[in-house]
């Protein structure tokens, strides 16, 4: 009867991990290419902006985005800045903490404070290598231009790296589309918003905010890929762990 029982139990506790988890870490070697080739374009592109102040297109784009000069425009464009505060952006990582810990995802809760905190060095390392110039009051309308290099956009680069990790566990541990679907809308809007802004605001060039974008697409696709290998290993040892208590169990009955 155990030996019955225990096989009618083990489909239940020992079944694999959510389907989402699956992709990259069946597909290892493809996306390890996918992210070397990405990495060698991205690398390109900073060697096209370490020589270059600005882009083709960078000046006409700028011009046009400045032109848009209406409060309908502009405030969620403000409130999508105040969104990288120092304060703000402290205390969505303390919330998702928390949550986090809640799913049973200690390895997330420890990955996204690393993450957010580790891209701030990133992004200095990245402008002091490239020392790309802001842009000039002769060709852009700012105010209070930042004293730091321009490429890539610290502030693209820090709404990318937290709310796209954010959307990414949104999609893992949130079942009800009633409420993941409107959470992963506000963070791509934030993440959307908030390179907008910085043109809108003269303090990067588009190719500034596309770069911010593309380094942290690597970051991101990185720390999503060691998560799931992590989350995939933490995974089979609760199963195995359910399942050993489980088994125990009915062999008392």
């Amino acid at each position: 009867m155990a030996s019955r029982m225990s096989s009618i139990h083990r489909p239940a506790y020992g079944s694999a991990p959510r389907p989402v988890y699956d992709g990259v870490v069946n597909r290892r070697p493809v996306f390890a290419i996918a992210w070397a080739a990405a990495l060698a374009g991205f690398v390109l592109v900073s060697i096209l902006a370490a020589v270059s102040d600005k882009f083709p297109g960078d000046v006409w784009l700028a011009h046009r985005i400045q032109e848009i000069d209406v409060p309908v425009f502009a405030r969620p464009l403000d409130w999508a800045e105040h969104s990288e505060d120092v304060a703000e952006v402290t205390l969505v990582c303390a919330a998702a903490f928390a949550l986090l810990l809640i799913a049973r995802d200690a390895a997330g809760a420890l990955i996204l404070p690393i993450t957010v905190s580790g891209r701030v060095l990133i992004t200095w390392m990245l402008k002091e290598l490239i020392e790309r110039p802001r842009p000039s009051a002769a060709l852009v309308h700012f105010e209070d231009q930042p004293s730091t290099f321009s490429f890539p956009s610290g502030h693209a680069m820090g709404a990318f790296v937290l709310y796209g990790l954010l959307f990414y566990f949104a999609q893992l541990h949130i079942s009800d589309g009633r409420l993941r679907l409107p959470l992963q809308a506000a963070c791509m809007a934030i993440i959307i918003l908030t390179g907008i802004e910085r043109v809108y605001a003269g303090h990067h060039w588009p190719s500034d905010v596309v770069g911010g974008y593309y380094a942290s697409a690597l970051i991101v696709g990185a720390v999503i890929a060691a998560h799931q290998i992590v989350w995939r290993h933490t995974s089979n040892l609760r199963s195995n762990w359910s399942f050993s208590r489980s088994t125990a169990a009915t062999n008392l009955e």
